[in-house]
């Protein structure tokens, strides 16, 4: 009898733990729309580094071409090469639904991209809105910004 007691308990634990899967896995609202200023989608190339902003409620990935990457790898100064290319993409952050006390992107904020065309020139861009459309900034503003992007180290994994 106690034998089919345990029994019985474990089967309703393993019945209770059981749940459909969810047929949402994509979070499509986190996701790059093609745009006409944008053309290539900063969230195909590789991630270099991630950082949150708690106090704000966002969370940054700093993405970089080919070149932009191999040298994050193998270089800790901020002197990328000639066609390296790095996108800043902010998402405002939601809570995830299966984990609790862990956030997701929600939306796209802004996404900056710096890019390097010839040797020591630095060009700065910065999109912002649903369909990602080119923002004026300010010369003091944009330098803020590039200083603070190309401070980012590339985040170490084991």
């Amino acid at each position: 009898m106690k034998n089919y007691s345990l029994f019985l308990i474990f089967a309703l634990i393993l019945l209770a733990s059981c749940q459909k899967n969810s047929e949402n896995i994509f979070n499509l609202e986190a996701s790059f729309e093609q745009s006409d200023e944008l053309k290539e989608n900063p969230l195909l190339m590789k991630p270099i580094t991630s950082s949150i902003q708690p106090k704000i409620k966002t969370m940054s990935t700093l993405y970089g071409n080919d070149i932009a990457f191999d040298y994050a790898k193998t270089h800790f100064s901020s002197d990328y090469p000639k066609n390296a290319v790095l996108y800043e993409v902010t998402w405002a952050q939601k809570p995830d639904e299966l984990w609790f006390g862990a956030n997701i992107p929600k939306n796209i904020i802004s996404v900056e991209k710096i890019s390097f065309p010839d040797n020591g020139f630095v060009l700065y861009e910065m999109f912002q809105g649903k369909t990602l459309k080119r923002v004026k900034t300010d010369h003091k503003n944009e330098n803020l910004r590039i200083e603070a992007i190309l401070s980012q180290k590339m985040a170490v994994s084991p």
